[in-house]
């Protein structure tokens, strides 16, 4: 009886694995999910949820994910306010 078992779940993994791959499903990811996973690094560090050795790695993914987001947002801000923002930048440097 175990083989009759294990034969239904080898055949449901089968079918299962054969329907992921006839529907791929839509991955959305935002820039506020970004945010939100950089705000949990910083939690996490803050609370001391890493070791010593892993503070490096886990504060070069912090970084590399904040300078994404400010390289987004800049972009953005540059795309929408076009020659308004380079005015007032250059504007401002002269004062």
């Amino acid at each position: 009886m175990s083989e009759e078992n294990e034969n239904e779940v080898a055949d449901a993994t089968e079918e299962s694995v054969a329907n992921e791959a006839e529907a791929p499903k839509s991955v959305n990811l935002a820039l506020n999910d970004i945010v939100l996973a950089a705000n949990i690094i910083d939690l996490a560090t803050q609370r001391g949820a890493f070791k010593a050795a892993e503070a490096g790695q886990v504060g070069a993914c912090f970084n590399k994910l904040v300078a994404f987001v400010k390289a987004t947002q800049e972009a953005k801000a540059e795309s929408e306010g076009g020659d308004n923002a380079t005015t007032e930048e250059a504007a401002s440097e002269e004062a």
